[in-house]
């Protein structure tokens, strides 16, 4: 599928994001590890997204669900569909992560949690290729 943007690119800014120090600059660290752990989801849900599509039978990942379900869904799904239990876990694991980092505002999103979003994009990606 063709993207706005390379979805490698997007994940090198978050890594990019992760190893500038930001702690003697005036931004709320927040901020930070919430856009890290945001841009490395959305960088492994394409990449995932494309790589399903690209060596299954279906040309839009919600054909892998039988019901009406969201895409996040349905990308655990096709995982199932083609026994890649290891990356499923390590999806859905993605997936809480993420969910912390863009809905639940008063959770605390951790310098480890963006680190984590950073390691769950590299073993995701490098599992599909």
């Amino acid at each position: 599928m063709t993207h706005a943007f390379v979805p490698k690119h997007l994940q090198a800014f978050a890594k990019y994001l992760f190893l500038h120090d930001f702690s003697n600059e005036n931004y709320d660290l927040q901020c930070i590890y919430r856009s890290i752990v945001n841009r490395a989801y959305l960088s492994t849900y394409l990449h995932t997204s494309d790589w399903i599509i690209d060596n299954g039978p279906y040309n839009d990942v919600k054909d892998y669900s039988k019901g009406d379900i969201g895409y996040h869904a349905a990308i655990l799904i096709a995982l199932k569909f083609f026994k890649r239990y290891d990356v499923h876990k390590r999806y859905s694991e993605f997936i809480d992560l993420r969910v912390i980092a863009d809905y639940n505002i008063v959770d605390v999103v951790s310098r480890d949690d963006a680190k984590r979003a950073i390691e769950l994009a590299d073993e995701i990606c490098n599992a599909l290729q």
